[in-house]
């Protein structure tokens, strides 16, 4: 098989040539169109000497040709691998070290920061502008597209990503794990080739990535911001091309609710939200729905798996929950010794089952050779996969996040979960956002530690006050904050996830 034809092609046979594939301010394609151009960027690969099993890395604006550029490279049995465009000099250097492209096609705006990274990496890729190379090879008569025949173990695709810990590395995918890019927007969203799906999250993030895929498996239209979403941007494409479907995260639909967007004709207009990245705060799910009449369906997604793991239904929900079980999806949580939990309301680690699970990962240190790294601590036997977060089950079957596994804090040898600190100060009056990590007292006893934001202009001692008070009524003493911090901001990655890392390595600097 190759994923180029399971989703392209299909896609193409479903809603025909003359049906929109992608819209995007800058130009848009037809199914008929974009399949020209993955003909001849397949083209252009081959004579640029790409061969089975090469990287081609692309540093570019959320543009057609980045979809076109990132399927031709798997249709001709090439890695493709899509690069942050915030990545610093440093960063790009390290990301180069372990991708180790043959082939890197940049934007003009990043050609100096990539030739200088290509250098500092010793690296002996090959860097090609968009705005030339592959202006030349669109230039070119576009044969009819035949993707390389792959077994569906074989790599299609990597997912750049350095989660909360600030070292990257690549999730490798194979050409199999599209098999079921659709089975959620079908299934729970009733998604068909008529809908429009407008994914605000760039281009090399998973969370778009299996979006794109899914949208031309089903032959339905992929909106694409160019650059980096603001709520002026997304208001701007919202009213351009209607989608009917709005996939972001948190920290996105906290700033359009800041702009009072979701109450405007065009947001109601949608029929449904989806979130992911990132537990959605209740807060700003019932904000929203009260807003714009529609939910935010919650959810929780990996690099490691492409789609979505745990989702709410638009018809069976629960603000703060993650969800239940997305088809071909299973589930369980286990204890410190690996022991499944049966019984509700126990916290636990979450494993998942699911036919999208990564092959492993690939790092700097990994040789040519070699397979992808697979730890044991998160590549279990049978095929259960470790995400790394932990959860509980209710009664009544809905998951929730209480943080990553390494976020958890143990206190008095009992654990506690930051999430629920955090959803305690939902709404007090003077604080924006809060973060609990753990620290250590003056006497090296652990004790937690509670960043506080401040809502602007209000007064931060009065904001430490207030959630001080709320906590002191809400909370058992083991789980309330011995000491708060105030901060003008707290450190998230490009998608909004929280960087308690960052938090914690100020501790240690700053421990009292």
């Amino acid at each position: 098989m190759n994923a180029v034809e399971y989703c392209l092609l299909n896609g193409l046979a479903v809603s025909g040539p003359g049906h929109p594939a992608i819209l995007s301010a800058g130009e848009s394609l037809s199914y008929g169109e974009l399949t020209a151009r993955v003909s001849q960027y397949a083209a252009g690969l081959r004579d640029a000497g790409i061969r089975s099993g090469d990287r081609v890395a692309m540093l570019m604006l959320d543009c057609p040709d980045i979809v076109a550029l990132h399927l031709a490279a798997m249709a001709t049995g090439a890695i493709a691998v899509s690069i942050s465009s915030r990545a610093a000099a440093d960063e790009l250097k390290q990301i180069f070290g372990v991708v180790r492209p043959a082939l890197i096609v940049v934007d003009h705006e990043f050609a100096e920061l990539a030739s200088a990274a290509i250098a500092a990496a010793a690296s002996s890729a090959k860097l090609m502008q968009r705005e030339q190379e592959l202006a030349s090879w669109k230039a070119k008569p576009a044969a009819a597209l035949k993707p390389v025949a792959r077994e569906p173990d074989d790599p299609a695709f990597w997912v750049m990503t350095s989660g909360t810990t600030g070292q990257p590395k690549a999730v490798e995918h194979r050409h199999a794990n599209v098999e079921i890019c659709a089975q959620y927007y079908e299934q729970v969203l009733g998604t068909t080739n008529q809908d429009r799906l407008f994914a605000t999250s760039r281009f090399h993030f998973a969370y778009a990535i299996g979006n794109m895929f899914a949208a031309l498996r089903m032959g339905a239209t992929n909106v694409l911001l160019e650059r980096w979403a603001t709520a002026e941007s997304i208001a701007a494409t919202v009213e351009r091309f209607q989608p009917t479907i709005l996939l972001s995260v948190p920290a996105v639909y906290h700033r359009l609710i800041d702009a009072n967007l979701p109450q405007t004709p065009a947001f109601r207009a949608l029929r449904h939200y989806v979130s992911a990245g990132e537990r959605l705060p209740p807060q700003i799910w019932n904000e929203w729905e009260a807003a714009s009449g529609h939910p935010i369906l919650d959810g929780l997604g990996a690099s490691e798996c492409v789609y979505m793991v745990i989702g709410n239904l638009p018809k069976l929900r629960r603000p703060g929950s993650s969800g239940m079980a997305m088809p071909g999806v299973e589930l369980r949580i286990v204890d410190d010794v690996g022991a499944v939990i049966i019984e509700p309301d126990r916290s636990g680690r979450l494993e998942v089952r699911m036919p999208s699970i990564c092959v492993g990962y690939r790092s700097a240190d990994s040789q040519a050779n070699d397979p992808p790294r697979r730890p044991q601590d998160q590549f279990k036997p049978d095929g259960w996969f470790a995400t790394g977060d932990e959860y509980v089950r209710d009664t009544d079957g809905f998951y929730h996040h209480r943080g990553r596994s390494g976020d958890m804090l143990r206190v008095s040898s009992l654990w506690v979960s930051p999430a629920e600190i955090e959803d305690t100060l939902a709404g007090t009056p003077g604080v924006a956002e809060t973060a609990a990590v753990l620290g250590q007292s003056a006497i090296g006893l652990a004790e937690i530690v509670l960043y506080v934001l401040p809502v602007a202009g209000a007064d931060s001692a009065a904001a430490v006050a207030a959630a001080r008070e709320r906590l002191s009524q809400a909370l058992p003493a083991h789980k309330q904050p011995r000491r708060f911090e105030v901060v003008t901001e707290l450190p998230r990655t490009a998608t909004g996830k929280l960087q308690r890392h960052k938090l914690r390595e100020r501790l240690r600097r700053d421990p009292h």
